[in-house]
């Protein structure tokens, strides 16, 4: 995955320029957290909306224009699941193979499934950040400045919360194994 920057200057920013590349990777953000997909892309465009009405108050001396976006789409987040009081699960939009064979199919959404439980065992920062990182496409140093965080504490939440979900994935392959 190729991350991409816009340099810009404190006079012209172009959010059109901004949308053309990042709403991939704001709309993967909000599946990652936990969104479907209809809901991912009503937030994402929420994002953008919200950052066309605001693009006056954006400094590119503060913060990278991706940095500033998924700030946006954090808080728009944050407001969604507070109102709903849900967290709706990943239930499509992960790749599938075209008409793979019905138990390859079977394991593909049983993994799926498996990966969903795993994500929600995991504490709401490990999820944001993981979310922030595989979903944003952010660095550290932005998952950092966004959450206030260090770096290198950013680097700790990942690292953690990729081994937890590999232990509990593996866990649950064993179990799996045991009860066939």
């Amino acid at each position: 995955m190729q991350r991409r920057t816009i340099t810009t200057t404190p006079q012209q920013v172009s959010l059109e320029q901004a949308f053309e590349v990042f709403y991939p990777a704001v709309f993967r953000y909000f599946r990652f957290r936990g969104a479907d997909a209809d809901t991912a892309n009503d937030l994402a465009s929420s994002t953008f909306e919200r950052a066309l009405k605001n693009i006056a108050s954006f400094d590119p001396r503060k913060a990278q224009i991706q940095t500033w976006l998924f700030t946006i789409a954090h808080n728009l987040g944050v407001n969604h699941w507070k109102a709903e009081k849900l967290t709706a699960p990943l239930d499509d939009d992960l790749p599938i193979p075209d008409d793979p064979p019905l138990e390859q199919a079977l394991i593909l959404i049983q993994d799926k499934e498996q990966i969903l439980q795993a994500l929600q065992s995991l504490d709401h920062r490990a999820r944001e950040t993981l979310a922030l990182k595989f979903g944003g496409l952010l660095t550290n140093r932005q998952i950092a400045d966004l959450n206030n965080l260090t770096e290198s504490n950013v680097g700790v939440i990942l690292y953690r919360s990729l081994m937890k979900l590999r232990n509990l994935l593996a866990n649950e392959k064993t179990e799996a194994n045991h009860d066939q």
